[in-house]
Parts: C-alpha cells; sequence; structure tokens
C-alpha cells in the first residue's frame, strides 16, 4: 500500500524493526533500532506491535510526502519536526505524542539538537521486503530496509496497512489533529564535555590489561571520533595496553561489546556489528544502557561505570515495568 514519497532523505534515514535475532552462528548481525526504547515508544504511540518496521533518522531527518491521511508519533531524539497541511499551513509536531495527519501532507524534520536518532512509526508499519523474518535494513550486507540501502529523494515507501485505522487516538479523519499529551520513556545524553555514564560488565579479556591501563579504563573520559556508525564506535582518549602481547581466537561478539583495537583505542560494538571478533574483549556495556548509547554523537564523552551482573539484570526489568507502565497508560487512553 503506497504511503509516502521521500522529499528529502535526511543524513541517514533506514528502515528498521526489531531485527534478525537467533542468526548470529551464521554470521549475520542482529541489526535493529539503536535505541530500542524510544522505538518500542513510537510504534507504542501509534498502536501498533512493538516490533513493526519503523524509520530510524539519524542527525537530520527526512521530508515525506504523505498520500493518505495516516496517525504518526516520533520519539527518540530533540529533532524539530513539522506538517505542512495541503492548505499551507504549518504544524510542529511534539517528541512522544501521536499526531493525525491528513492525505497531501508533508512531514519535515530537521537537525538533532541533542540526541541522535529519532523514530517515526506509522500505524500499520512500513512495509516492504523481508530476510529471515525482519524488514530492518542491514546496509553492508544490503538486507532489506528499502533495497538494501538508506532512503533516498524519490523513494515510494510502502504501508503493512491502513494508516488511519485503529489504535491509539481513534480513526485518523482529515484533519491535523495533535494529542495534548506526550510520554518519554528515556533520558537523552548530556552532550558535550559533560561525559554520559554507561555501566559496564567486566569483559572476559580485562585482566590482561596492564594495571596502569586498567585504571585508565575506568577513570576516563572517552570521547566519541568521527568514526562512528551503526557498526560500533571508535573512541578517543587514553590509550590502553595490555600487560603482554597474546593470542586471541575469534569469537563470539554482540552489541556492547568493548573491544581494544591493536592501536590501543577502544571499540563499542553497536547494533550492526559483526559477529566474531578477535580483539580483547576487556567489557561489556549492559543492555539496560545500550539505548542511551545509540543515542551518543561524534564529539561526545562516555565514562565506563562497573556493575554486577545482578544489577545489570535488575535495570532490564526497571525498564520494562516502565514500558509495561507505558502499554497500560496508552490502553486507557
Amino acid at each position: 500500500m503506497r504511503g509516502a514519497t521521500v522529499l528529502r532523505a535526511g543524513t541517514l534515514t533506514t528502515v528498521q524493526d526489531f531485527g534478525r535475532p537467533g542468526y548470529r552462528h551464521l554470521g549475520v548481525s542482529s541489526s535493529g533500532p539503536m535505541d530500542v526504547r524510544s522505538y518500542r515508544l513510537a510504534n507504542l504511540l501509534v498502536g501498533n506491535e512493538e516490533g513493526a518496521a519503523a524509520l530510524e533518522m539519524t542527525l537530520v531527518g527526512p521530508a515525506l510526502l504523505w498520500h493518505q491521511s495516516v496517525c504518526l508519533a516520533f520519539s527518540g531524539a530533540e529533532m524539530r519536526g513539522v506538517v505542512r497541511l495541503p492548505g499551507g499551513l504549518e504544524c510542529e509536531t511534539r517528541i512522544g505524542s501521536p499526531v493525525q495527519v491528513p492525505a497531501g501532507s508533508v512531514t519535515d524534520f530537521g537537525e538533532a539538537v541533542r540526541g541522535c536518532r529519532g523514530y517515526l512509526a506509522v500505524r500499520g508499519g512500513f512495509g516492504g521486503a523481508m530476510v529471515m523474518g525482519s524488514r530492518a535494513g542491514q546496509l553492508r550486507s544490503g538486507f532489506p530496509g528499502y533495497c538494501g540501502r538508506q532512503l533516498q529523494r524519490g523513494d515510494e515507501l510502502e504501508l503493512c496497512a491502513d494508516g488511519g485505522v485503529g489504535g491509539v487516538g481513534g480513526e485518523c479523519g482529515a484533519e491535523f489533529v495533535q494529542a495534548e499529551w506526550f510520554v518519554r520513556v528515556s533520558d537523552l545524553p548530556p552532550g558535550g564535555s559533560q561525559p554520559q555514564v554507561l555501566r559496564c560488565l567486566p569483559g572476559r579479556h580485562l585482566d590482561l590489561l596492564d594495571s596502569a591501563s586498567r585504571d585508565r579504563f575506568w577513570a576516563g573520559p572517552f570521547g566519541l571520533s568521527a568514526d562512528c556508525d551503526r557498526m560500533g564506535y571508535r573512541l578517543t582518549g587514553a590509550e590502553l595496553s595490555l600487560a603482554s602481547a597474546v593470542q586471541i581466537r575469534s569469537e563470539a561478539v554482540v552489541p556492547g561489546t568493548l573491544q581494544l583495537s591493536p592501536d590501543g583505542r577502544l571499540l563499542l560494538l553497536m547494533a550492526d556489528c559483526a559477529a566474531t571478533g578477535g580483539y580483547p574483549r576487556v567489557g561489556h556495556v549492559i543492555s539496560a544502557d545500550l539505548p542511551v548509547a545509540g543515542q551518543l554523537r561524534p564529539g561526545d564523552c562516555v565514562r565506563f561505570e562497573l556493575v554486577t551482573m545482578e544489577l545489570a539484570q535488575r535495570a532490564v526489568k526497571e525498564q520494562e515495568r516502565g514500558m509495561a507502565l507505558v502499554r497500560l497508560g496508552l490502553r486507557r487512553e
């Protein structure tokens, strides 16, 4: 079902769903959203299942012309969004709040002033081809999303269903309607020189660092270089070194793994990381902190805080309780 035409693609806009968990033994990365909490919220706000395909927008969002009346929601980075109605009136959208948009309208998202990635969900979800049960774009592998690549001007986006029927806020009509409430489930990184604390479990090879490097690892801070993408972040700051040269067999890695590259720099692996790696694994950012890590941008600073497995598990449970409260509140809305 024809949903929208891309008038401007933005810096890096891809189609994402929950990705492809369960295929890493075949060398296929899991992919999916970099900030899974904001992605889930956007879907909940329009009445979708949490894993429906949505757009992930990076730093600068796209401009889309909608060919039918739809219910939309945006969450994540502080990225100004406006709706240009067919009659010429311009209305601003609110982060974390559903909006009904009439056919012929243009949604235009600008530059993120805080955070890095925003998520745009449409009632019914975005359509398109699937590989291994997922529509998630994985650019290096050429897996779907939109034809295995990021969006480009002139692309035609499909919807899985009529974007104006059912769900939160009732049916979408021929007028612009913005909900008077909003929901936010996660904080954005502070940005600038103030470091974002990422809680971290010790990695298998942490003890291979010399004592001074172990101290520097926990003291930080480290900065995000310009060499950052959906595969991972290359960090700047103090160089770390091993106590002695060792040969490490290539083993499984996952999003959140902190590797030490041969030049002494840390690598934080993210959603599109490979299934295996041969660099020392000195730490692992806990799952509960990966959403905020997904909102980091080049120039931001991070510091790692050692936590226990018990705390890491408790943090995930607390986040899930928060999402459960959001689901309950939206059902009552």
